[in-house]
């Protein structure tokens, strides 16, 4: 509008290619599209239009020119936008030295179509975005939440199973207290019996609290470990031997495959209790008359220990769940043999708090082998 003022409506064609100083390309920022929606009016002193020249198509045209003027003389701002006879309009008023003004206009139709145009783009790019972000938030969320709903779920389903573990020893405790106290000048070895049920109940009930709070040791990473290396070979043996007694008493034999002189590194108190746990689980699972076999072998990068027994089969969607608290693939029989579904769980913690592996196996023979890696070289 400032080059059509200053040329008295025209723009000069050299102006089109002329370097300039705009931007980088140096070239005019002049829109040569801009003629064809814009006019002027030359107006004298009294304000009466004295020329006129107009871009606008043929068939468009101001039929109040004057009036057009007067508004905008009016307005007394040298630049503005307005509405005249359906047009929407940007005005510029241009002083002249001989007292004359120029008054330019461009119609703003195009510029507000383009505006509107642009608004509902963005409004339906921004729409579609938010429903984009919000079905990504949805699932974002709900895959944030997962793991605290499943550790949720966990919680609530140890604490259902820890109150109905130490329900019956309690239940038992209770009625033998009940029935000592409805004779009480019976002598202690006339209640040897019930006093014996005392005190199995209580031992069962107190390694079930040990065993709860070594768990929620383990699960707050406050699990006591005295790490040394030490001999894996001696110490397998040392767990191993007091319990082939038990063996012997339940009809079983061992039969040990301990390759000597292997040296870890880690907690060999807590070590010798994945042993006893796994090795007293065998004990109670295998057949009678069978024969439990642990072996001690060493891998390139790993030591590998391994517990066989044949017994019961375990079915292969219950083998990944066998390490969860208080799982029982055979809930009768485990009870019958006193265990809380604990066992395999405490040694998985210790396993896996020495950087190690345990995983079972069972086939359609029967052979249940559980597997343990420990690293060599220190974790």
């Amino acid at each position: 509008m400032e080059e059509l003022a200053r040329n008295d409506g025209n723009l000069p064609p050299p102006l089109m290619n002329e370097p300039k100083k705009w931007g980088p390309l140096k070239k005019s920022p002049f829109n040569p599209l801009l003629l064809q929606s814009s006019f002027i009016f030359k107006i004298n002193e009294e304000g009466q239009i004295v020329a006129s020249i107009s871009h606008l198509p043929p068939d468009t045209s101001i039929e109040s020119p004057q009036e057009l003027v007067e508004r905008v003389l009016a307005k007394d701002k040298e630049t503005g936008t307005f509405s005249f006879e359906g047009f929407k309009l940007r005005y510029l008023i241009q002083p002249r030295p001989d007292g004359e003004k120029l008054l330019v206009f461009l119609d703003r139709s195009a510029e507000l179509a383009t505006l509107t145009q642009l608004t509902m783009i963005l409004l339906a790019i921004g729409g579609l975005s938010l429903i984009v972000l919000t079905i990504i938030s949805y699932f974002l969320a709900n895959w944030a939440i997962r793991p605290i709903a499943k550790s949720y779920e966990l919680q609530q389903q140890f604490m259902a199973d820890a109150s109905h573990e130490l329900k019956t020893p309690i239940a038992v405790i209770k009625t033998t207290l009940e029935v000592l106290t409805t004779h009480p000048k019976q002598t202690i070895e006339a209640s040897e019996k019930w006093i014996n049920y005392l005190q199995t109940e209580s031992n069962r009930m107190e390694k079930l609290v040990n065993d709860l709070l070594f768990l929620a040791k383990s699960d707050s990473q406050e699990m006591e470990m005295t790490l040394t290396p030490f001999s894996l070979s001696d110490a397998l043996m040392t767990a191993i031997l007091p319990l082939e007694s038990v063996a012997f008493e339940s009809h079983k034999q061992l039969a040990l495959d301990i390759e000597p002189e292997l040296i870890a590194y880690g907690d060999v108190t807590r070590i010798q209790q994945v042993v006893v746990i796994l090795l007293d689980n065998a004990i109670k699972h295998a057949l009678d008359g069978s024969t439990i076999h642990i072996s001690l072998k060493r891998r390139p990068s790993v030591y590998e220990l391994t517990v066989q027994n044949t017994g019961t089969v375990i079915a292969t969607e219950d083998l990944p769940k066998i390490f969860d608290r208080f799982y029982r693939a055979d809930a009768s029989r485990t009870r019958e043999t006193g265990g809380h579904g604990l066992g395999l769980a405490i040694a998985k913690s210790i396993i896996t708090a020495h950087h190690g592996n345990i995983f079972a196996t069972s086939t359609s023979s029967g052979k249940t082998t559980f597997v343990v890696t420990l690293p060599i070289k220190p974790s």
